[in-house]
């Protein structure tokens, strides 16, 4: 096994979430309880590097030569095939969010929703790969619902829209929320995807729309998304109704990746798990991430805890490799604890060499982004931890009721072997 730390073009300029309240505690945007106190770090600036290179389209096989003493075409061999992706943590949209969203819109003499100042810091972050997936927290369920915040979630149709207009690509929905608004809610969230054109996947109409595995081609690759949730908080879909969601159940999950790689030459598998507010993953998670790799999933995201946890890489029997996100954390929030302000983006590409149909992964890049806001949940925003600063840390309104620092904020990522000087992959 191989641990990622940061590694391959560094994109920062520091070195390093009622019905059943008691399992909906963490999504709340009131205080728990106070976070671990920072330990004493060597803070190195250092210069980011991002190449440009990365960012565009893998190359294409270069021209056939013709010499001048013949006219016998030379084919140049297959080049090898990438894919480049970028993942995102819980799109978790409290009513501080959307109501900001709304008196922002009313700004400009517009009806409804405009979430552009939330999302501004990073929003050039988002469409420069070839793929970018989004966990959507919360529902969407279209016209005809109100906007509803913890415990029970609906967001407005304007989000979605903006998500895809930021470069979202795939909108995984299966998680402990999914059941929010009922079953009736469901469908109208799932129409709300289909009727704008936006590729979703973890839940569905019926067996038939499950069965249709979603796929992305790019670069001459096919790329299958499934979606997994451990728990729906404690609500479950009735005998009456033909829609389905995806559960962790392994051997589901197992059936349905060795489905997707029939069709595919690149898997990817988002999960909603773990335990909240915990920066470690289970040996559970270790496990179940290595016997999903080897039945084929080559990419695996992460998603529930609300807060950041390790990446690293499986090395597969079959010479392949598996990316595996533990937790990307919040993409976004109004949750009160430091560490849910803490988030990362992460990009990363998968080839497959010439003649083969394994799958290896290489720059991997992660930027820790920060999600800030003032007092009383006012202007929420994000920014890239290298357009950070000590003075917003300090002032930040997280403050009144957790710590939270420039010097918390490293030594959470540093921890979590997300923030390195060396740009490497080391061995465990």
């Amino acid at each position: 096994m191989k641990k990622i730390f940061s590694n391959a073009k560094k994109s920062v300029c520091l070195p390093f979430i009622a019905m059943l309240p008691w399992l909906l505690s963490s999504c709340s945007e009131i205080a728990s309880g106070e976070a671990v106190p920072a330990a004493e770090l060597n803070i190195v600036t250092t210069a980011a590097t991002t190449a440009d290179s990365f960012w565009e389209t893998a190359p294409t096989s270069p021209p056939p030569v013709i010499t001048e003493e013949s006219t016998t075409v030379t084919e140049p061999p297959p080049a090898d095939r990438t894919v480049t992706f970028t993942a995102l943590g819980d799109n978790l949209i409290h009513s501080s969010i959307y109501k900001q969203a709304a008196a922002r819109a009313a700004e400009e003499g517009a009806e409804g929703y405009d979430f552009t100042y939330a999302y501004a810091g990073v929003a050039d972050l988002l469409d420069r790969t070839d793929i970018t997936v989004l966990n959507q927290e919360t529902l969407i369920c279209g016209e005809g619902y109100e906007p509803s915040t913890y415990p029970l979630f609906n967001s407005p149709p304007e989000l979605g829209e903006h998500m895809s207009e930021l470069g979202v690509d795939v909108f995984t929905i299966a998680n402990n929320h999914t059941l929010d608004m009922g079953e009736e809610g469901l469908a109208d969230c799932l129409a709300y995807y289909d009727e704008n054109g936006f590729v979703r996947v973890g839940a569905y109409f019926d067996d038939e729309d499950r069965k249709n595995i979603r796929i992305i081609e790019k670069n001459g690759l096919k790329i299958s998304f499934l979606a997994y949730t451990e728990n729906l908080n404690g609500l479950s879909l009735s005998g009456n109704t033909s829609l389905t969601i995806g559960r962790t159940d392994m051997e589901v999950m197992e059936e349905e990746i060795a489905a997707a790689k029939e069709i595919s030459d690149i898997c990817v598998v988002s999960l909603h798990w773990g335990l909240e507010d915990s920066g470690e993953q289970q040996e559970y998670q270790e496990n179940d991430a290595r016997r999903l790799a080897e039945a084929g999933a080559d990419v695996i995201i992460g998603n529930h805890p609300h807060v950041l946890r390790e990446i690293e890489t499986i090395e597969r029997s079959d010479g392949g490799q598996t990316i595996v996100a533990y937790s990307l954390g919040n993409f976004i929030s109004a949750q009160s604890q430091g560490a849910n302000l803490i988030g990362g983006i992460l990009d990363f590409a998968v080839t497959v060499p010439d003649g083969t149909d394994i799958t290896k992964i290489s720059d991997v890049v992660f930027t820790p982004i920060i999600t800030h806001y003032d007092s009383g949940y006012k202007n929420i925003r994000l920014y890239k931890l290298s357009d950070y600063t000590e003075e917003l840390a300090d002032s930040h309104g997280v403050r009144q009721y957790s710590r939270f620092s420039m010097e918390f904020i490293t030594d959470y990522l540093s921890a979590r072997r997300l923030l390195q000087e060396d740009p490497t992959v080391k061995e465990e």
